[in-house]
């Protein structure tokens, strides 16, 4: 990733940091004015090498801040499990809840808290089935949407919590009602 302009850098991600591109990751001040950058849509990975310091940087055009991990590693971890589309019907019935991003996959709200679903539970549009954990951000993963009936039963949980999960993999099978 590159300075897309001159300024002051504050907060450049540290190594092993995930980034997706719904998120801003450094703050550039330009001219006394803040500003939050994010990764353009198509880019995200693991910070594998940090360019500059992470506090009061100044930054030329262009110069390198950090470098994610390739491409081909997050395509090929995402091709080790099953995706979905959202609402998609993936057969016996079944429709796919998938995950919103990458991160870790949590089925309770603590360690010791009640599981959110388990395999059985109705579920009606609106319901908190899990959530997704990227940079200690809590994603809640709510059943509904485009596609979705509107009650349906949770018939199997894919994936175990504290799992790493993809964006895009499935989680959840519905059984509509």
């Amino acid at each position: 990733m590159r300075s897309p302009a001159v300024g002051v850098a504050d907060g450049v991600p540290a190594l092993g940091v995930y980034l997706n591109p719904a998120e801003g990751f450094l703050t550039l001040t330009i001219l006394g004015r803040r500003y939050v950058l994010g990764l353009p849509p198509d880019v995200q990975g693991t910070v594998t090498e940090q360019l500059v310091p992470d506090t009061l940087t100044a930054l030329g055009y262009g110069q390198p801040l950090f470098r994610l991990s390739p491409v081909r590693e997050i395509a090929a971890r995402r091709s080790e499990h099953p995706k979905a589309e959202a609402g998609e019907h993936v057969g016996d019935g079944l429709v796919a809840v998938t995950a919103p991003s990458d991160g870790v996959f949590h089925l309770r709200s603590a360690p010791d808290g009640p599981c959110y679903v388990q395999e059985g539970a109705e579920v009606r549009a609106g319901s908190v089935l899990g959530m997704v954990e990227v940079m200690k951000s809590f994603n809640q993963i709510v059943y509904g949407g485009s596609g979705m009936p509107e009650r349906g039963t949770v018939a199997k949980i894919v994936v175990e919590s504290g799992a790493e999960v993809a964006f895009g993999q499935t989680l959840f099978l519905i059984r509509p009602r």
